[in-house]
């Protein structure tokens, strides 16, 4: 299964001196992210190579009034929405070239299961604010050090994590 999101927009200065807006794409799958920044005109080109194939979810207008933060970042949604509208169908060669997505293989049958590909197939995971085990009297608990904090990020995520100062 392919995952999409676009998490930030970001101007760009063109070398003629115009500027224009680029969308941050990552892309899940596998297990792995990568990230690749796309212009509004790729998602459009997209869309109406798409909407050939099957109807298509609504598509954020092209022209906008004005480029206020309010304006972009609901074009970024809408994108999101519609892209994500879009990894609902069989994957068509166009997306997974716009996505760079290689050796896609579609999900196989028996590891769909027969629910939903909403619901998870382990339990829901139970956190607690604070550990129920440790005695309450117990106030000055010491905190975990920061060399074990940063160890568990950095095995969760990449190497190339760092932990804010």
């Amino acid at each position: 299964m392919i995952r999409a999101y676009i998490p930030r927009y970001r101007l760009v200065e063109g070398e003629s001196g115009r500027s224009h807006y680029v969308y941050t794409v990552e892309v899940c799958y596998l297990g792995k992210v990568h990230r690749i920044e796309k212009r509004y005109s790729a998602f459009h080109s997209l869309y109406k190579e798409l909407r050939k194939l099957y109807p298509t979810a609504e598509f954020p207008p092209k022209r906008l009034r004005n480029t206020t933060s309010k304006l972009l970042e609901t074009r970024r949604a809408g994108l999101e929405l519609w892209l994500h509208s879009i990894l609902l169908q069989p994957a068509p060669p166009a997306l997974l070239t716009f996505l760079q997505v290689v050796n896609y293989q579609p999900p196989s049958q028996e590891c769909e299961g027969s629910g939903s590909e909403e619901s998870p197939s382990h339990q829901p995971l139970l956190i607690f604010p604070r550990d129920p085990y440790l005695n309450s009297r117990n106030v000055c608990t010491p905190t975990i050090p920061n060399m074990l904090i940063k160890g568990v990020i950095t095995a969760l995520y990449d190497h190339s994590f760092q932990i804010p100062a």
